[in-house]
């Protein structure tokens, strides 16, 4: 299985587990922020019973409970229940003359703390002069109220809300686990089955890519009989404007078609056979022999090359894909402008960054990131004004990346920049 295709099993692999953890965890979320939303809504009811009957909770509290929630929490709730209001932990403190007393503390069952420690709580929050709030004793949540009785009197209730979220914070708990559990069964059932899952995009791929290669081969022979007859004419002495076009032509065509077999080529093997090269001199070879042509132009030529660079990559194909970029920054150069090439050691990544760049006006506002699409051309009308396929740069990012290398493209200043970074090995 070569590289695209591990590539394209890996996008399906984490697309459908990361469209899976979407759905599971957008319903696990719905879930507990609704059951939360149970919960703090059992509260505050709780809290208002207490607070209206000054302190007391009575069986015919559970039937007020259940009217005063919303329709979705009276869908989702239980009947009510007379028992149910036993199941709440609190008390009240009575203020009378700063003198303060703890009431229903026998039926209030509170454990880990002390009647002290209360007294002293409740001073602290009068003191704040808040009449409600949140407090925390004995590591549980505590709802505080402060109300007035009829006479005047103030009376602090206390109401433990850490029991009545503990359903939620449980299944919160419970919904993670089983959501991270359900991923990790689903990513491996996936992993086992992907292979089978992408065979059909599999065999389309390995037959477009075989049509490609015979097509081309195919494809050789009459443009071959094409250029030997056009040739022989020219001996004949019938060499005329009409036989160099056609000979041109059928140069072009040629050339097309080896690029696009080379490409078929580089996707069916997927490996090329890379060996440790001097990353240096390839640059500097390729530079020098574009240095007439370019100059030759009226543009400015600038060469930076750090020498003793070396990488693992195939000499040719490397030396391609330089002769690639800087033919396409002759090519698209702004008459008079700057063609540059620089190779440098990135010390801190330990790469080799190759960098080849031309002045370009008018560079604004362009995906820079289509140059890389097959037959993608900067002139949508495709004219022959600047000879090319639009398949320079596309065979380029793909000889790189079978390199295990980066390519990429940016505009700044009024300069095209098409960096190729390359592991360094020494």
């Amino acid at each position: 299985m070569n590289k695209t295709i591990q590539k394209f099993r890996l996008q399906f692999i984490v697309i459908s587990i990361a469209s899976l953890a979407i759905v599971l965890f957008s319903t696990v979320g719905l879930m507990i922020g609704t059951d939360f939303s149970r919960a703090h809504g059992e509260a505050t009811r709780v809290m208002s019973a207490l607070v209206r009957n000054n302190g007391q909770l009575t069986p015919q509290d559970s039937h007020e409970f259940s009217q005063n929630q919303s329709p979705f929490n009276a869908l989702i709730n239980n009947r009510p229940n007379p028992d149910s209001v036993y199941q709440y932990r609190y008390f009240s403190v009575a203020v009378n003359n700063n003198k303060l007393k703890i009431l229903n503390w026998q039926n209030s069952k509170v454990y880990g703390v002390s009647q002290d420690k209360i007294l002293n709580v409740t001073r602290h929050l009068l003191n704040k002069k808040q009449t409600k709030g949140v407090t925390i004793l004995a590591r549980n949540t505590y709802s505080y109220e402060v109300i007035a009785n009829s006479n005047g009197k103030k009376m602090v209730v206390f109401l433990n809300t850490s029991l009545i979220y503990e359903r939620s914070w449980s299944l919160l708990r419970l919904a993670i686990l089983l959501t991270l559990g359900a991923l990790v069964f689903f990513a491996i059932i996936l992993i086992i089955l992907s292979k089978r899952a992408i065979q059909p995009v599999v065999r389309s791929y390995e037959k477009q890519q075989q049509f490609i290669t015979n097509a081309g081969h195919e494809l050789k022979t009459p443009l071959a009989i094409i250029s030997a007859n056009t040739e022989m004419e020219e001996m004949m002495g019938n060499e005329s404007e009409w036989t160099q076009s056609t000979k041109q032509q059928t140069a072009r065509l040629t050339k097309l078609i080896n690029q696009l077999i080379s490409m078929a080529r580089l996707g069916e093997t997927g490996d090329l056979v890379l060996s440790k090269v001097n990353f240096s001199e390839i640059v500097e070879e390729s530079a020098k022999s574009f240095s007439s042509v370019i100059k030759n132009d009226g543009k400015t030529y600038q060469i930076a090359i750090q020498s003793g660079l070396y990488v693992m990559a195939e000499k040719q194909s490397l030396m391609e894909v330089v002769n690639i970029l800087l033919d396409n920054a002759h090519k698209y150069c702004t008459e008079k402008g700057i063609v540059k090439i620089s190779l440098h050691k990135n010390r801190f990544a330990q790469t080799a960054v190759l960098r080849v760049s031309n002045s370009f006006k008018n560079g604004k506002n362009i995906n820079y990131e289509t140059f890389f699409d097959r037959f993608y051309r900067e002139d949508e009308s495709h004219n022959n004004k600047k000879s090319g396929y639009g398949i320079g740069l596309a065979m380029a990012r793909d000889t790189i990346h079978a390199f295990n290398g980066k390519i990429n493209v940016s505009y700044k200043d009024g300069m095209i920049h098409f960096d190729v970074v390359l592991k360094l090995v020494k």
